[in-house]
Parts: C-alpha cells; sequence; structure tokens
C-alpha cells in the first residue's frame, strides 16, 4: 500500500479521534496523551501546536494516509536542538492498520526527506525496551541499536529502559 505523508489538517480532527480511539490498547502502554476520552479539540489542540513546530523549524508532524484519504497513523520529525543532539523520529499506527508495513514505509519516506537537508546527518529513534512493534521497525529500516538508557522515556508509571537507534546519512557514492 502506498501511503501519503502530509501535515494534518482541521478536516482530519473526527477520523484522528477514531483512530486514537481504536487503538487504545497498542497506545496507552507507550503514549501518555492518548485516552478513552480523547476528543476533537485535543485533535484540534495537538494539530495547531504542530503547525506552531512546522513554521518554527523545531519539528515536522505528519499524518499517514491512504491515496484515498483514510487516515493511518501519524509520525514526526523533531530537529536537533543542539551540537550533540540528532534529529528524532516518532511513529504510531492505528491497530487496524498495523502490521502492513505502513511505520516501515513512514520512516523511510521521513528519513529520505530529512536527510536531504545538509545539516542532519543523523536521526535517532527512541522506543521503549518492551515495545517490539516500535524496536522492530527501527531494526527493519536499518537503523542501528546503540544503546539501552534509563529515563529517556517518561511514561504515566514514570521512567523506563529506552532502546536508541541510529540511522545515518547514506554515504554519496562520487562519481
Amino acid at each position: 500500500m502506498k501511503i501519503v505523508i502530509r501535515p494534518f489538517e482541521t478536516s482530519d480532527a473526527v477520523a484522528f479521534v477514531e483512530a486514537v480511539r481504536e487503538s487504545l490498547e497498542s497506545l496507552l502502554p507507550w503514549m501518555v496523551w492518548a485516552h478513552e476520552d480523547y476528543a476533537e479539540e485535543e485533535a484540534l489542540k495537538w494539530f495547531s501546536y504542530t503547525h506552531l513546530q512546522r513554521r518554527q523549524g523545531v519539528a515536522d508532524e505528519y499524518g499517514l494516509f491512504t491515496e484515498d484519504g483514510r487516515l493511518l497513523g501519524g509520525a514526526g520529525l523533531r530537529y536537533s536542538s543542539g551540537p550533540d543532539i540528532p534529529a528524532a523520529l516518532g511513529y504510531w499506527v492505528r491497530s487496524s492498520e498495523q502490521r502492513k508495513g505502513i511505520a516501515r514505509q513512514a520512516v523511510r519516506q521521513i528519513t529520505t526527506q530529512a536527510f536531504e537537508q545538509p545539516d542532519i546527518d543523523v536521526i535517532e529513534i527512541l522506543a521503549a525496551e518492551s515495545n517490539i512493534a516500535s524496536r522492530t521497525v527501527a531494526t527493519r529500516v536499518g537503523a542501528e541499536l546503540i544503546a539501552i538508557r534509563y529515563g529517556l522515556i517518561v511514561l504515566q508509571s514514570g521512567p523506563i529502559n529506552t532502546a536508541i537507534y541510529r540511522l545515518y546519512r547514506p554515504h554519496q557514492v562520487a562519481e
């Protein structure tokens, strides 16, 4: 399935809420923002915030869609905030669309675009150590596990072990 990656629009709010509510079982362990009563107003606030981040040049958040407009999930790239802090990528896919290669396809598209920017040489993917699905995506797109560290991800239950993966700018072959 070919996916379309684009910024969220106001008209996506109802579909976003539907996707979040459908996916609570897979989101609740890892995403502190997900909850049973997730509402359209929250989606609209999130969309507004993502547009602000884009204007400020600190992050690009995207919706993942089918070619006919069905919302599949979301992914985001946070840009480096300092010389020793790489860009970071996160993703989620609605429950009914998981295990179809959507996250892998999104990660590949977003990282290809990101590595076109001259100041991005490394992109990190952080995943809870026990989040096997996210970790599998990272390894399948060629990310290298560089460490497991405590406390980089904080869930409602508190800090947890975090797997740190890195993708590096592909080497350019001289012609």
